[in-house]
């Protein structure tokens, strides 16, 4: 017996590397079992078919396929080449479904931190907003002050941000997306429920509820108030959230941003504008040191557009029409 019926003939590029062609080519051939087949999957020529696999031949130095009556058999060699041609498809396939999966629902988790005030609507209206495209997406949302919303990024434990104050820091970058308005709540039977606006002077002798000088909304107050309150308030909290629910109890009124408010509070509580007015901004906050995930930068065109839709807050009934003197 001869010995060339065992042996290929070696040229002078064997056991170059294969490229990815080649390879798409060789597992279309397995697949469909011949080089018309295989250029109907690749959608290309069986001449080009055939020049790459004669091509992918040379490089290896050996047959891939047996010639037997018209149509090609798998040499042993092909066989264990494709089943290691198989497991680098299957990794393609997960990262094309990676890929699909990102695109529909970002990340992981989405991670938001946000003032208190902003847990009662806005942030609620913008997840339903956002997942009603992105209904797999997963959120760990937490309610935090503004003193640790720095260290929420710093440590890894936040996305995304929303505040009424930016954090200072240089690994952080904030955007403004509104202002809010600031409103009095007061308890239904208060005496100045029966205003139709409430001013600085009115807080001269009512017991009312206010917040440290260090929060962001008794900053934001000291216009209204021209510096500092004529009396201290009887009762200090640390978020309007809790204001309103004091309010709710009949402990006073308090001045609240107006975003803060949900409609089932509104039911039970008056709410009136203040003269002069004054207002809250609404900043996002993500880290500089890497871009936002998908699911965050969509988080934040949902709180965009409920802000667009929705306007400032809550209406304030009793409020003076334009150009009618009040008291």
């Amino acid at each position: 017996m001869e010995m060339d019926a065992y042996s290929d003939e070696v040229g002078p590029t064997a056991g170059r590397p294969l490229n990815l062609r080649q390879i798409e080519v060789f597992r279309a051939i397995m697949m469909s079992g011949s080089i018309s087949g295989a250029g109907r999957m690749l959608h290309v020529s069986q001449p080009a078919v055939s020049r790459v696999l004669a091509l992918t031949e040379s490089r290896l130095g050996y047959r891939l396929f047996d010639r037997v009556k018209s149509r090609l058999s798998p040499t042993a060699e092909a066989r264990r080449l494709y089943a290691e041609v198989e497991q680098v498809y299957g990794g393609i396939q997960r990262v094309n479904d990676l890929a699909a999966s990102l695109a529909q629902s970002g990340a992981g988790m989405l991670k938001i931190v946000a003032s208190a005030s902003f847990g009662q609507r806005l942030i609620p209206r913008a997840l339903e907003r956002l997942r009603s495209r992105n209904a797999d997406a997963r959120v760990d949302f937490r309610s935090v002050t503004f003193d640790e919303l720095a260290a929420y990024f710093l440590s890894g434990q936040a996305d995304i941000g929303i505040s009424m104050q930016p954090p200072d820091h240089p690994n952080l970058t904030s955007l403004r997306l509104a202002q809010v308005p600031v409103v009095c709540a007061l308890p239904p039977a208060h005496p100045l429920a029966a205003r139709a606006v409430v001013r600085p002077e009115d807080f001269s002798t009512a017991a009312w509820i206010g917040y440290p000088q260090d929060t962001p909304l008794a900053r934001a107050l000291q216009p209204f108030f021209g510096g500092q309150a004529a009396c201290p308030a009887a009762i200090e909290v640390h978020s309007p959230v809790t204001a309103c629910a004091f309010v709710q109890q009949g402990l006073g009124p308090a001045l609240v941003d107006a975003w803060c408010v949900t409609p089932e509070q509104a039911g039970h509580m008056a709410l009136r504008p203040i003269e002069p007015p004054a207002s809250v901004d609404i900043w996002a906050t993500h880290s500089n040191l890497s871009a936002p995930p998908l699911l965050a930068r969509r988080f934040l065109a949902a709180v965009k557009k409920t802000l667009e839709a929705e306007g400032p807050g809550v209406a304030t009934p009793g409020a003076a029409a334009p150009g009618v003197a009040t008291p």
